[in-house]
């Protein structure tokens, strides 16, 4: 699920980071840069809108947690979930100006969720405890949506077949693995797979988070421990999605994060990258994105002919609650 989220939302508890945000930082944050609601059908008010946000956090000094920027994506995520019919997001995506700044929005869009990420998991990592730590962790704005989107996705990989993920690997990780602590959380307690393994078949879940970038492993790695998870429950990899060296041939599932690859060209070599490291029935979950929401995130086609030949599409998923991001489940052929 896209972090975008968080500058929609209200932080649980006052971070120690006088820069963290916090539900007094979002409430004001809001009031700050509150605008008419926009009437459905008025697709050009729509575009003038998101087109102002984007020259407002163009003018930004930095991307880092403030009461600006969580007001101006705040704004921004609040313009693109709305629901809205077809034909008004068809006149918004079809829009010049809009097409205009598109790659740029969604550039700043990826930037600020690193920085978000960054900054949220420094400030968990504080925890003097496994406990602490963890209570941190939850005072993430819209941790209850990763668990959601966790369970939601965990179900629809279910109904395409997989009995019982025993090895995942996320592509594009992050400083802050959230997906990861709540998929090892949830196969941990084993409620939706439970009847599907003998009990005496029990080998716990392993995820291995992989990103590129070599801080950001760090920090993650440094968080995990934090959290008191397990090296053996939870590993980490610094490498590129396309990396020949990992070889992916053990994992049940893969998941592709939103943010790695950013044209639909790209992201479709990555992905054949890594199928052509999978064991044929293994999954390959891809997030992707729908309506307005393409504004934040680059939509994913993963029917074309390159793919079709590697992947099967199980099924599709678009969230129409706060959860940004689309899931597409594919299967290795």
């Amino acid at each position: 699920m896209s972090q975008l989220l968080v500058w929609a939302g209200v932080s649980r508890e006052k971070a120690r980071d006088p820069h963290a945000l916090t539900p007094a930082d979002t409430e004001k944050g809001c009031k700050h840069v509150a605008c008419s609601p926009t009437s459905p059908g008025d697709a050009s008010s729509i575009v003038n809108r998101v087109v102002e946000i984007h020259a407002r956090i163009q003018g930004l000094a930095d991307l880092r947690p403030s009461e600006v920027t969580n007001s101006l994506f705040g704004d921004l995520v609040s313009q693109c979930c709305e629901i809205r019919d077809a034909g008004t997001i068809s006149q918004v995506l079809a829009s010049c100006k809009l097409r205009a700044i598109l790659p740029s929005l969604q550039d700043l869009c990826s930037q600020a969720e690193s920085c978000l990420e960054s900054h949220w998991a420094c400030h968990i990592s504080q925890g003097q405890d496994p406990a602490e730590t963890q209570r941190l962790l939850e005072t993430f704005p819209y941790y209850d949506n990763y668990e959601e989107l966790t369970r939601l996705e965990l179900c629809a990989m279910r109904s395409a077949g997989l009995t019982r993920p025993r090895k995942i690997a996320f592509v594009g990780s992050g400083p802050l693995p959230l997906t990861p602590i709540c998929l090892l959380k949830a196969l941990k307690e084993d409620t939706l797979f439970d009847c599907a393994s003998p009990k005496e078949d029990r080998q716990g879940p392993v995820i291995i988070n992989i990103d590129r970038n070599e801080k950001a492993v760090a920090t993650a790695s440094n968080l995990i421990g934090r959290l008191g998870i397990s090296p053996n429950e939870m590993q980490h990899c610094c490498d590129s999605a396309d990396s020949e060296a990992q070889n992916l041939s053990s994992c049940d599932v893969v998941y592709l994060a939103a943010l790695v690859g950013v044209t639909q060209l790209e992201k479709e070599q990555i992905a054949l990258s890594i199928a052509a490291r999978m064991r044929p029935g293994a999954l390959l979950v891809i997030r992707s994105s729908w309506g307005l929401r393409r504004c934040l995130y680059p939509e994913f086609d993963a029917t074309t002919s390159n793919l079709r030949g590697k992947l099967e599409v199980a099924l599709v998923v678009h969230p129409y609650g706060k959860v940004v991001n689309s899931v597409i489940v594919t299967r290795v052929r």
